[in-house]
């Protein structure tokens, strides 16, 4: 089943974007393998905050995504930040028919995403970043609803199809900062709609934290452990 983006749940995402410098951090991780030559490609780029940040160090980025609030959101940035090498355009990734330098998937796909279709466009190399495992940190855990590909089964997938690559694992602190008690209930409840409001109060009651900030008082903490894949495709 497809993401799907809400006022709520971009406000939030950006908040957390900002809050935990997490999508700063990532970009440190993945520009000494880019090239300022190198024409780019984010497939299922959500609201684009690390194309925001690995764009001043390409020729030229693109980012594509199905939902059209997250691409005019990004359309917008990007216009605010004067990027004059970024598109932020509307599309399905099935319907790429242009080859890119490099490629990211980022948090993008299930299980059994393709990598060898996307690998195809890839002059030089394929950057994908999944999360080490298969869980979350942000809500009970017992209400997980997707499967997403892990460390592990993408390591096996390249294994069997004789990819060559490189992993970079590490862990960068991307929780969740909430405007006040009410608003952390109801973001848990967005990401387990089924939970009961004693699962949520009992995740609360041990997740939460107490900033002492004015703007977000409460915190939900997520040190997320993440594998970043160069996989080499073209003549990477």
């Amino acid at each position: 089943m497809r993401f799907l983006w809400t006022e709520q749940s971009i406000q939030w995402y950006l908040d957390a974007s900002a809050y935990t410098g997490f999508h700063q951090h990532l970009a440190t991780r993945i520009v000494p393998y880019l090239e300022e030559s190198d024409t780019l490609c984010d497939v299922g780029c959500g609201l684009g905050r690390l194309d925001l940040e690995i764009a001043p160090h390409v020729s030229a980025l693109t980012a594509i995504d199905i939902d059209e609030r997250v691409v005019a959101k990004l359309q917008q940035d990007a216009g605010l930040l004067g990027l004059q090498n970024f598109c932020a355009r509307r599309a399905n990734a099935t319907e790429l028919n242009n080859p890119f330098d490099v490629m990211i998937m980022s948090f993008f796909g299930g299980a059994g995403s393709g990598m060898g279709e996307y690998l195809r466009f890839c002059r030089r190399k394929l950057i994908r970043i999944v999360n080490a495992e298969n869980r979350g940190n942000l809500y009970p855990g017992n209400h997980r609803r997707t499967v997403k590909e892990t460390i592990a089964t993408v390591q096996q997938e390249l294994s069997d199809q004789g990819y060559r690559y490189e992993l970079v694992a590490d862990t960068i602190e991307f929780g969740q900062p909430l405007r006040s008690w009410r608003e952390a209930e109801q973001f848990v409840l967005y990401n387990a709609p089924g939970a009961t409001d004693r699962e949520v109060n009992d995740f609360m009651r041990e997740k939460a934290e107490h900033t002492g900030r004015d703007d977000f008082p409460v915190y939900l903490p997520n040190p997320k452990d993440i594998g970043i894949f160069v996989i080499h495709g073209g003549s990477g």
